[in-house]
Parts: structure tokens; sequence; C-alpha cells
């Protein structure tokens, strides 16, 4: 048994390292792959198939954060800066930043407040495989949209 579970848990690792970095749902394509072959709640219980979902991702997640590590510490404002020609410490240092961590907090502070509210709703309704489908299909005739229009 713990062969079979090894395997689905490298099928969901496969599937969220090749769909990653494409322009596509990398969480809707394990949703989709787990309820129709995979079936880990059956084996894990919802709770930790749901966790493990989760828990998968972080590769991912560390990935993107290294190879995005030098703009990470340059909103933070430790990181390296672009150094212009002729440009001292001080010009440089009374530039505004572009985009700094105050400007991230409060983009995230909607996200965060829908999010607590309506929690329920999207538990219940946003990880479901016909909901996953319809935005798959929605996103696939945006990107064909986009491709044709180059937008």
């Amino acid at each position: 048994m713990f062969i079979i579970e090894l395997i689905k848990g490298i099928i969901l690792g496969v599937v969220e390292g090749l769909t990653e970095f494409a322009p596509v749902s990398s969480t809707g394509h394990m949703i989709l792959v787990d309820d129709m072959w995979l079936k880990s709640s059956e084996f894990l219980g919802s709770q930790s198939a749901f966790t493990f979902k989760i828990v998968i991702q972080l590769g991912s997640v560390f990935a993107a954060a290294w190879v995005f590590r030098e703009r990470f510490l340059e909103i933070l404002h430790i990181g390296k800066h672009k150094h212009v020609e002729g440009e001292n410490d001080q010009q440089r240092r009374s530039k505004p930043r572009r985009l700094n961590l105050l400007h991230v907090l409060v983009g995230m502070v909607p996200a965060g407040i829908l999010g607590l509210l309506f929690d329920d709703f999207i538990e219940e309704h946003l990880f479901s495989v016909p909901t996953v489908m319809i935005g798959l299909f929605v996103g696939a005739i945006y990107m064909i949209i986009a491709d044709k229009y180059s937008v």
C-alpha cells in the first residue's frame, strides 16, 4: 500500500512541477488529476489530502523565491539596487522605488479580507472539479485570444 501512495505522490509532484511555471493553473491540474485518477482523499482522508496538495506546492514556492530572491530583497530595501551611471548613493536612496513592501502589503489587504469573508464559499465551490474545468477552459480561451491579437 505504501508503494501505491508513494507513486500517487510522485505523480502529483510531476503534475505540479510541469505546470507551475506554465501560464496555466498548476493547482487546477493537480485537482483534476487527483480527482480523475488518484483519489488521494480516499486513501489519505480529505484533510490530509488537502494538506498534501498544499505541501507539495512548497517546492514551487521555494523555487520562485530563489529565482526572484534579488527582487524580494530589493523590495525589502536590503538587496542590491540598480545603479545608474553618475548617480551617487544619496541620489539613489532619495529616489522613490517603483514597488516597496508597503505597496505589496496594501495590495494583499483586499484579497485577505475577501478570503476571510468568503472562506466557506471558496472551500466549497472553487476547489471543485466543475469549477476548475470551467476556469481552465476560460483561461485557455483568454490565452488563445491574447495570442491571436498579440496582447
